[in-house]
């Protein structure tokens, strides 16, 4: 799956006008907002209705913002016109990072137990760098396809590597941070997605993989690199020839119809 590379790098510039994380054009680390917002836009132009978006694990609402959203009179970013509705869904809210943002709803749950969406259906639920703190991740997926339209999405992102070291990796992260396996406001890396991992959950319940990519080689945070369009896409080719090396995963899913 290469599409990807060549596509728009919209949304990086939204960041840097509200002043959070770096100063240059096209950090590396931002990939992890790009993706979702990619898929969503590509989402969009197949059902061509304006989307309803249920994010899970919102944290200061940096994947709202890369949205692109209009800013309006009283200073808050409101959704881009292709988006009719976006909920958060976390444990714990950072109320104070989030009054910029215009959400549509919070709800307040956690993805692995009791949460309420009272009969909610979205066109997408996003789970950025949410599932490897999770300890059953495919079975909170599973939950969450309920809430989904017919043709909706779930479009996850987390870090990867091969599954020959995440077979040993992922029980030592268990062990390491078995005093808080059961707390959900404690967020540890537990799981370890790989894209073996994403296909087997794929197949077991005959879901499709829309897009399936490693994110990158080499991150150079800060550094004059990050200005430069083709060291972002060189980074995009590397981590779609070899998924499983390109440190972070990101994927969309949707049922097999």
């Amino acid at each position: 799956m290469f599409r990807h590379v060549l596509w728009p790098l919209r949304g990086f510039e939204t960041l840097r006008a509200l002043g959070d994380g770096p100063t240059t054009l096209y950090p590396v680390r931002n990939l992890r907002y790009w993706f979702p917002r990619m898929f969503l836009e590509q989402l969009h132009a197949q059902l061509r209705v304006p989307l309803s978006v249920l994010e899970v694990g919102i944290g200061e609402g940096k994947m709202l913002a890369f949205m692109g959203g209009p800013k309006l009179p009283d200073e808050r970013i409101g959704l881009p016109d292709w988006i009719e509705r976006w909920d958060g869904l976390d444990v714990t809210f950072q109320r104070a990072a989030l009054d910029r943002f215009v959400y549509t709803r919070f709800i307040e749950g956690n993805v692995e137990a009791a949460c309420d969406l009272e009969g909610r259906r979205y066109h997408a639920v996003l789970l950025i760098h949410v599932l490897e703190h999770l300890f059953k991740p495919e079975h909170a997926m599973l939950r969450l396809l309920d809430v989904l339209y017919d043709r909706g999405r779930i479009i996850g992102g987390s870090p990867t590597m091969p599954d020959a070291f995440a077979y040993v990796h992922e029980p030592l992260l268990r062990w390491k941070h078995r005093d808080v396996l059961n707390d959900a406001t404690i967020h540890r890396h537990i799981s370890v997605m790989t894209p073996g991992r994403v296909k087997r959950f794929a197949r077991r319940n005959r879901l499709k993989i829309d897009h399936l990519a490693g994110a990158f080689f080499l991150r150079a945070s800060g550094l004059c690199f990050e200005n430069s369009g083709m060291w972002l896409r060189s980074n995009l080719l590397w981590g779609a020839m070899f998924p499983s090396l390109g440190a972070e995963l990101y994927f969309s899913v949707c049922r097999n119809r």
